[in-house]
């Protein structure tokens, strides 16, 4: 009885997973059917006019009206005439022109000015395609747009430059305006900009390299010094004398660290101002037990003069005293001799 009910179990699960097969191969098909749709691009002229009447009060365009004035003459263009292979070409690409301009105009209205100038190289390659196959009108306005569009991406790329702290990301972002400049026709601006950059690359180079060798000089001195720099008795038990040496370098290697930390500030390298920061407590706390030691040293080997100034200076009064005595004596004996 129980094999019965198990079998019928077994026979309705089978009939359940066929029934969920069929209903997925259904649906599948539509499913695709329907993505492929909605990434299909416009391709007759009514799918041409329905997709540029779409695009119509866009806020790239309203900021940037030859874009409008464009999208307006393709739907013209589209109602207009036959729509041969050539026209079908056109509208392609004018289609292309006025959808990647949007999309770089909403990453410039995102804040990432360097990505905007990035797609709106792709809306000039585009642009250049159109005038080719005999879009020069529609070419001649969307260069005007995209000039203007580069400039404005430039100048707002320089001043974010200009507000930024860590020289890196500064070079970088002067790059990035220069280019816009430079593809939206600002010769003058892009020639002055390239200049201020180069000489900042220059700066922050030497200034890098200054950084590196005080952190290099820094670790050198620490594994000279080692942990017994940490306090004065360490430091006199393990480098005895030498510990007047190494006082000066501990304080040349300090105002080096110093040094770079202003470096590090000023290009805002907050990771290398950090590794700056732990390496000169450590030349400080070197420089202060290395003082206290040699201080130490010093008064020692002042006691020591002392000791021995003072040993030579008895033995010295004692040895006057006995030629004075004996010069006494000297005289004494003659005066005998002269009276007897």
């Amino acid at each position: 009885m129980r094999g019965t009910v198990t079998s019928e179990r077994k026979r309705y699960a089978r009939c359940g997973f066929a029934v969920l097969l069929l209903c997925l191969s259904l649906v599948a098909p539509a499913a695709t059917a329907t993505a492929q749709d909605g990434d299909s691009s416009p391709e007759t002229a009514d799918e041409y006019l329905e997709a540029f009447r779409a695009l119509e009060g866009q806020e790239a365009f309203q900021e940037y009206s030859e874009f409008e004035v464009v999208r307006a003459q393709a739907v013209s263009a589209v109602q207009v005439g036959e729509f041969t292979d050539a026209k079908a070409k056109r509208m392609a690409l004018v289609y292309d022109v006025l959808t990647t301009f949007e999309e770089a105009y909403t990453l410039s209205g995102n804040g990432d000015r360097a990505a905007s100038v990035e797609q709106a190289n792709e809306t000039a390659a585009l642009v250049t395609q159109l005038r080719n196959a005999g879009g020069s009108q529609y070419a001649a306005l969307t260069t005007v747009a995209l000039d203007r569009f580069y400039q404005n991406q430039g100048e707002a790329l320089h001043e974010t430059a200009l507000e930024t702290n860590d020289t890196r990301e500064r070079l970088a972002l002067m790059g990035s305006a220069a280019n816009a400049y430079q593809q939206g026709g600002a010769v003058q601006q892009y020639s002055n900009l390239v200049v201020q950059r180069e000489r900042l690359q220059s700066t922050y180079e030497s200034d890098v390299e200054t950084l590196n060798e005080s952190v290099a000089a820094a670790r050198e001195f620490g594994s000279r010094c080692e942990d017994a720099c940490g306090s004065a008795v360490g430091a006199l038990t393990t480098h005895s004398t030498a510990v007047f040496g190494l006082y000066g370098d501990a304080r040349t290697t300090d105002g080096r660290l110093a040094t770079a930390g202003d470096l590090a500030a000023e290009h805002g390298l907050a990771d290398r101002a950090e590794t700056v920061s732990s390496l000169r407590e450590q030349s400080g706390s070197a420089v202060t037990s290395l003082a206290l030691a040699s201080a130490m040293l010093a008064l020692g080997f002042a006691l020591v003069v002392a000791l021995v100034a003072m040993t030579v200076a008895h033995r010295l009064s004692a040895w006057a005293r006995d030629v004075e005595d004996s010069q006494v004596d000297d005289i004494v004996s003659a005066q005998e001799v002269t009276h007897g």
